[in-house]
């Protein structure tokens, strides 16, 4: 199930809480996030091991702030705490669960 999240203080304690964590970073006026949201709940009922969660950018600017967001969707991929993996733009569901290796 994929939760979604407000603020960079809930996101931190998602990730530090989580051994691997997805977060995808959209807004509702952006066709390519619309595009990559069903793959991401997708992946969510795929991948137990993952926590997906997701963040709209325009309610959480902090967010985009702290990891350097320029443009959407971003996905994020931490695991044990850390950054691990970074995407900008739209990609096909095996390239997301690439991006988890």
């Amino acid at each position: 199930m994929v939760k979604e999240i407000n603020g960079l203080n809930e996101l931190n304690e998602v990730v530090n809480n989580n051994k691997k964590v997805l977060v995808d970073i959209w807004a509702v006026w952006c066709g390519p996030c619309k595009m990559l949201s069903p793959i991401v709940d997708k992946v969510s009922e795929d991948l137990t091991d993952v926590t997906v969660v997701k963040v709209n950018i325009d309610d959480n600017e902090d967010v985009a702030y702290k990891f350097g967001v320029e443009a959407i969707p971003t996905l994020l991929v931490f695991e044990d705490g850390k950054l691990k993996n970074k995407n900008v733009g739209f990609i096909p569901e095996n390239k997301v669960k690439e991006l988890l290796k």
